[in-house]
């Protein structure tokens, strides 16, 4: 990408990683200790248990820690082969680390379960554990968007690596492990996580690139001045 695309995408960039944060975080507020769907959830929930989908547990298995790692690291072995290096540092970086903060961080702080109600009384049931964010979703989006930016943000491509993290955000909610909140909230975590990381590296990378440039000398106007023709 040439130095003009990259100015005119950087603030649509900037955008979209303020979006994905802003979305994330008004999440977290409203899934503060929740334990049961949401009004505007249970819509979805019916229209997935309805929707028969295929492979179910498959989805969910290439994205368990050991697979998502591999696959990680073979994505930025792909970038590091096409010379890029800091993209394959900072997509490894933000895939695994965007995993890492759904788990460790974001839900025990959030600590959404889901509950039933036995004799009057609700019993909180540990099958799917904390459910905020999913760990499975964040992993997924966290591989789409490294694998796209990878391929140069392809558009062709991109409706194949959007339905992937959609399908296993489907795939968790028909086996009940999350509601439609967590799935939204993996989303934007493992989406926001790679690009911000990646645009960071690249910002940092090219503002020491210009520090270590040597200056050119220009007039007041912005332009070279035009050299006079030995007379």
């Amino acid at each position: 990408m040439d130095l003009a695309q990259t100015a005119r995408t950087r603030p649509y960039g900037r955008a979209a990683i303020l979006a994905g944060i802003a979305g994330f975080t008004v999440l977290t507020i409203l899934m503060w200790h929740s334990t049961r769907p949401e009004t505007w959830e249970r819509p979805i929930i019916s229209a997935v248990d309805g929707v028969p989908l295929v492979f179910r547990d498959f989805w969910i298995s290439l994205f368990q820690p050991l697979p998502f790692a591999l696959t990680t690291i073979a994505l930025g072995g792909a970038a590091a082969a096409r010379g890029r290096y800091r993209l394959a540092l900072a997509g490894v970086a933000g895939s695994l680390g965007a995993v890492l903060a759904a788990q460790l961080v974001f839900k025990p702080l959030v600590d959404r379960v889901r509950t039933h109600r036995v004799a009057g009384v609700n019993q909180h049931l540990h099958v799917a554990g904390r459910m905020f964010p999913s760990a499975h979703v964040t992993a997924a989006a966290a591989a789409a968007t490294f694998a796209w930016l990878i391929l140069d943000r392809r558009v062709r491509l991109a409706p194949l690596l959007v339905a992937l993290p959609l399908l296993v955000g489907c795939a968790v909610i028909s086996k009940q492990l999350h509601y439609p909140a967590d799935v939204v909230a993996g989303l934007l975590l493992g989406a926001t996580s790679v690009y911000c990381t990646v645009a960071v590296a690249h910002a940092v990378s090219g503002g020491a690139a210009v520090a270590n440039s040597p200056a050119i000398e220009r007039p007041r106007g912005g332009y070279p001045a035009p050299q006079r023709e030995s007379e």
